[in-house]
């Protein structure tokens, strides 16, 4: 990795960085489904620069707010450098977010422009009718091609408030000719404790609440994450996840930005795969429930092998977790594990990275708690997986894995930047110069986040010997049962993902006796299954009714329970036909389950679990019809 000191402002980072690489590639994205082009970082600075000149042109001072409602881009990217090199505030909008959250995130920032990408998302905009709104600048084409000079017609929309991208580049273009230090004049205003960026998180309840996070609380963490995750101008990134999450934007957006590689777009999560053959990345960041998908995708591949194909691999992978555990102890492997895992990369492991991605090296997941066998599967064949933590208001992570001594089912120690403690009542608190000051306009809600100057998380966990961190569970999604037992549901969930083709699973039984789950299956491949066994069925959502696959479930998740308390077992469940999902407000732009939301909008059926036959605490005790368990649709 070249040499490149961090502790300066993100803006300054990104042009030294662009003039130290010059024309070297900088990123690959698409255009219309066309193939992946490139740009160089010399040609991407001149666009930045272009762009923030352009919003000088139109008023925007320091300080200022400038808002991108847009899909993970390049132009994203290039907004959001923008923004902070003309001295503003970013202030990023999920592209899904509804009417009445962008409505409140634009008058609440006072954003003075906005970045705005497609039709649908251009029309939410201007109906929100902010008064503070200067200027909306459109970044992509619009419907069927178009113009916006038609739209703003059409629509008796002033030319001067909505205008395209190279309209504002023209306008930068005029103010860098009048003035050619314009931006490195606002960027030398540019302090440490100046803010960089509003982020509004409901996190999984409530209103969005902004948090301010200064150019010092980011430059914190990337600064050791330089000694933690070591890529250099060599790598390959593929962004995929929303950049209006802090966790995309810090660790992927700016990140990238002082290793030097190259960062890739991908189109959407959908051609992740696809897109992934294409440019080959070295590292991704992910979430979850996006690194469990792909692991049960091959390990379905893996199960439906012969018998001697699928015991060769099953013993690769029992010494390539061998080998993990020992090197990640500080130990160096004996000559026999040395020889059974050189034979293991041959035969299996170098097979396996071929379907996964052949470059592939470095995998970090946040966002959400990870599943232990996924991390342990990806590490055994060879592709470094670590898990993080962190929250908005910690600047992204807080805690990560080390690449060299990881803990499988920990998310790492603190960062060097960050102190943390565990409160008497078991949640994390955490200081330091990374960690945000307080909500944007909300005296109470800072009040109630702090104790003592340290922050309080909302999670529950515990710290080992060796200072690494094990997330239990949400503060807030603790269960109090009828009996007054405390209950920590992503314990009990995590055991129920474990079960053969559950994807998602989430419990409930507050002041109730018992727990009930809600279950979604991997349809693909519980169809494959069925399939192959022979079993009856006309349709996905009849299949999770047959018996056939109820019992399935009601045996292995009683045999996996079985290290659980009697109050800690799910005594009913229902599978969903349907994924739970953004859209429908289930899950948050980074897939974590919105629990509350759930709860309501499958009420009914909750309340129907508790009327009805309980799964078998014993799998002896099988054999129930199933009848009522198992239905579809919310």
């Amino acid at each position: 990795m070249r040499g490149l000191a961090v502790k300066k402002s993100l803006a300054t980072t990104f042009f030294e960085r662009a003039e130290l690489l010059s024309d070297r590639e900088a990123v690959r994205y698409k255009e219309n489904k066309s193939p992946y082009k490139s740009m160089t970082w010399t040609a991407l600075a001149r666009l930045v620069k272009e762009m923030a000149a352009g919003l000088v042109d139109r008023g925007v001072e320091a300080g200022d707010r400038v808002a991108i409602l847009s899909q993970t881009s390049h132009l994203w990217a290039a907004a959001d450098l923008a923004t902070i090199s003309s001295g503003a505030v970013t202030v990023p909008i999920y592209p899904t977010s509804s009417q009445a959250d962008i409505d409140f995130i634009l008058s609440n920032s006072g954003a003075k422009v906005v970045f705005v990408q497609g039709e649908a998302l251009l029309k939410k905009v201007l109906a929100s009718k902010q008064e503070a709104l200067k200027t909306i600048v459109l970044v992509s084409q619009l419907n069927k091609g178009r113009s916006l000079s038609e739209f703003l017609e059409e629509n008796e929309i002033s030319e001067d408030f909505v205008i395209g991208l190279e309209e504002l580049r023209q306008k930068g273009l005029s103010q860098l000719e009048a003035n050619p230090e314009i931006i490195s004049q606002r960027m030398a205003e540019i302090h440490f404790e100046k803010m960089a960026t509003i982020i509004y998180t409901s996190g999984t309840t409530g209103t969005p609440k902004g948090v301010p996070l200064t150019h010092g609380n980011i430059v914190s963490v990337l600064d050791d994450l330089k000694g933690i995750i070591p890529i250099d101008e060599n790598d390959v990134y593929l962004s995929y996840l929303p950049m209006s999450h802090v966790f995309e934007r810090v660790c992927g957006e700016y990140y990238w930005i002082y290793s030097g590689g190259v960062c890739a777009y991908a189109e959407g999560i959908e051609t992740m795969a696809k897109n992934m053959a294409e440019v080959k990345p070295t590292m991704i960041l992910t979430v979850p429930r996006v690194l469990d998908k792909i692991y049960a995708k091959v390990r379905s591949g893996i199960d439906g092998a012969s018998g001697n194909a699928k015991r060769l691999i099953d013993w690769a992978l029992k010494v390539g977790n061998e080998y993990v555990d020992v090197e990640s102890r500080g130990i160096a492997p004996r000559t026999g594990l040395k020889a059974k895992h050189w034979l293991a990369e041959k035969t299996v492991f170098r097979k396996l990275r071929e379907r996964i991605g052949p470059s592939l090296r470095l995998i970090v997941s946040g966002g959400a708690p990870a599943t232990g066998h996924s991390i342990e599967f990806f590490n055994a064949i060879g592709i470094t997986t670590i898990e993080g933590y962190g929250l908005t208001e910690t600047a992204a992570p807080a805690c990560v894995n080390l690449m060299n001594r990881k803990k499988i089912g920990t998310v790492g120690p603190a960062l060097p930047c960050v102190e943390m403690i565990i409160a008497d009542d078991g949640e994390i608190l955490v200081r330091g110069s990374s960690i945000f000051k307080g909500y944007y306009g909300l005296e109470e809600a800072t009040k109630e986040a702090f104790v003592d100057g340290w922050f309080r998380t909302g999670d529950i966990g515990i710290i080992d010997g060796d200072g690494y961190l094990k997330i239990t569970d949400r503060k807030k999604d603790i269960i109090v049962n009828s009996s007054g037992k405390n209950i920590a549901p992503q314990k009990i969930e995590a055991i129920l993902k474990t079960v053969p083709f559950v994807n998602q699973a989430v419990v409930f039984g507050d002041k109730r006796k018992q727990l009930v789950s809600l279950i979604v299956l991997d349809e693909q491949a519980i169809t494959q299954h069925a399939s192959d066994e022979g079993w009856n069925f006309n349709s996905y959502s009849e299949l999770i009714e047959i018996p056939e696959v109820v019992n399935m479930l009601k045996k292995e998740i009683a045999e996996r329970s079985k290290s659980l308390a009697d109050y800690e077992k799910v005594s009913n469940f229902h599978v969903l036909a349907n994924d739970l999902s953004v859209e429908a407000g289930e899950l948050t732009a980074t897939l974590k389950i919105k629990r509350n939301v759930v709860a309501q909008n499958y009420k009914s059926i909750i309340d129907r679990l508790y009327k009805e036959e309980k799964v078998q605490s014993k799998p002896a005790v099988q054999g129930q019809s199933g009848k009522g368990l198992v239905s579809s649709g919310r």
